[in-house]
């Protein structure tokens, strides 16, 4: 299967209507109809101009019932793609011909409630570019015939071995790469469909990739999966050879900087007129500190408290990422502050400042989100309690408190975790207001969080050389 030649789509830069929605249609003779009259009635509800793209993908039968639908509602239109032969081709096909300022995406067997774009397009409105599905989130529903569990549950494990191999290869952090439902920005898209070359489903990396190198905001939404029977376009095993190969060719285009420059170097080169010893650790740091699963969970927009930012590398990530935060960085350590200055110099929505950890003093009105990320251990255990009970305090109704500890009860990462801290603590490189650290199990922190009144979400949050828990802590808002 040959790749994609790369395009200048800076032609089809416009939009003329609001919505364009891209179904590829291979093997849909059964249920096409049924899904473009829901899409078209979903859409009529709530768009003023919108259409309806069907792409038959080597299907002549689904080819003579969309141009039937063509017929029937005027803003439905086809365009056949013969080669090559895949689902990221057909797309591209639809988006070289759709005209709309926002681009959604579904399968022709229609899998996934449309509720979805309902959502979608609230967070496309407030400055994300690309919303995609999520089927591993806890919010997600699957609707599933008893006969089958059996295919549903081998699917969900086969996708989860798949993901676990892509984010260990590439630079992709999301839990579901291949949910056939998304929504994004026409300008997105048109960067990701012209560096696109994976004709088959593999596209949807390409898409992440994209995204992520050149900085376009990205989040994820539960969806409703209703699995109506066995068949299916894409069968995994059987095409082994093929995903191998473009799983391969996408490693190393990103390796050739094809997406785009890396998030990473553009942070870290703002640290260049720093010591060797201060790029080393920074540039260790940023490599085992999962930074983007973090921020998955820090709000897009409002006042965001980095407690503990030390030389900024987290905040200044926050802040590049979405420009609508405004991200007030502080730590005791006023030599990492100016660091952290300087890297962060001409960044407006940055502020910076030195202060005590302990009790923190912040002029500032309430705050949307709270970081404590790797600080907590430093402080006794009723300096830790205080700070938690602080930031509930701090937090609007609905704001995230993140903190981020070691588990100090899983063995040889966690005893290894522990001895770094000390030892980075005893010579001096991390400065502290107490020289004896204090760690807690996640099953303690949670009590202590659920205890101020916090609803709390944990999960692991580190490299595999340490053992780092994630705890997303929300102030409800009938609080």
């Amino acid at each position: 299967m040959r790749p994609l030649p790369f395009l200048d789509l800076s032609h089809l830069s416009s939009a003329k209507i609001e919505v364009s929605l891209i179904i590829p249609a291979k093997n849909s003779s059964r249920f096409l109809e049924a899904t473009v009259i829901e899409a078209h009635h979903f859409l009529s509800q709530r768009f003023q101009t919108f259409e309806i793209l069907i792409v038959p993908n080597s299907d002549i039968a689904g080819g003579q019932i969309a141009d039937q639908l063509a017929l029937k509602f005027p803003q439905v239109k086809v365009f056949r793609h013969s080669s090559p032969v895949g689902k990221g081709a057909a797309i591209r096909t639809g988006f070289l011909n759709s005209q709309g300022h926002w681009i959604f995406l579904t399968d022709a067997d229609l899998p996934y409630d449309l509720a979805f774009f309902d959502e979608a397009i609230k967070k496309l409105k407030s400055g994300y570019d690309l919303i995609t599905g999520n089927r591993r989130l806890p919010e997600s529903q699957f609707n599933i015939p008893v006969k089958l569990l059996r295919l549903a549950y081998g699917r969900h494990r086969l996708g989860l071995r798949f993901n676990q191999l892509v984010r260990f290869l590439l630079p992709i952090n999301t839990g579901d790469t291949q949910a056939g439902i998304k929504a994004m920005s026409r300008k997105l898209a048109l960067e990701a469909f012209s560096r696109q070359t994976c004709p088959g489903f593999l596209f949807d990396l390409e898409l992440f990739l994209t995204a992520t190198a050149l900085e376009y905001h990205q989040t994820e939404l539960p969806v409703t999966l209703n699995l109506k029977s066995e068949k299916s376009t894409v069968r995994i095993l059987k095409e082994c050879i093929l995903v191998a190969h473009w799983l391969t060719q996408i490693i190393w285009r990103n390796s050739k900087k094809k997406y785009g420059p890396t998030f990473s170097k553009k942070i870290l080169s703002r640290y260049q007129n720093a010591s060797f010893q201060t790029r080393t650790f920074l540039f260790a740091r940023w490599i085992l500190t999962p930074y983007s699963t973090m921020a998955a969970y820090v709000p897009t927009q409002g006042r965001i408290l980095d407690l503990g930012c030390g030389h900024g590398l987290f905040t200044l990530a926050l802040a590049l990422r979405f420009p609508f935060r405004q991200i007030i960085g502080m730590d005791h350590d006023s030599n990492r502050i100016a660091i952290a200055q300087l890297a962060t110099k001409e960044i407006k929505n940055i502020s910076l400042q030195v202060g005590s950890l302990v009790d923190p003093i912040i002029t500032q009105e309430n705050f949307s989100g709270i970081m404590m990320i790797d600080i907590l251990h430093y402080f006794d255990t009723k300096t830790q309690e205080k700070l938690i009970l602080w930031a509930f305090k701090k937090l609007e109704p609905g704001g995230v408190l993140l903190v981020r500890e070691v588990e100090p009860r899983i063995g040889m990462r966690s005893t290894w975790n522990q001895l770094y801290e000390k030892i980075a603590t005893q010579i001096g490189f991390t400065q502290s207001e107490e020289k004896h650290l204090h760690f807690r199990s996640s099953s303690e922190w949670e009590n202590l969080m659920k205890k101020v009144g916090f609803e709390v979400f944990s999960e692991r949050c580190s490299s595999l050389f340490f053992a780092d828990i994630l705890y997303v802590c929300k102030r409800i808002p009938s609080q």
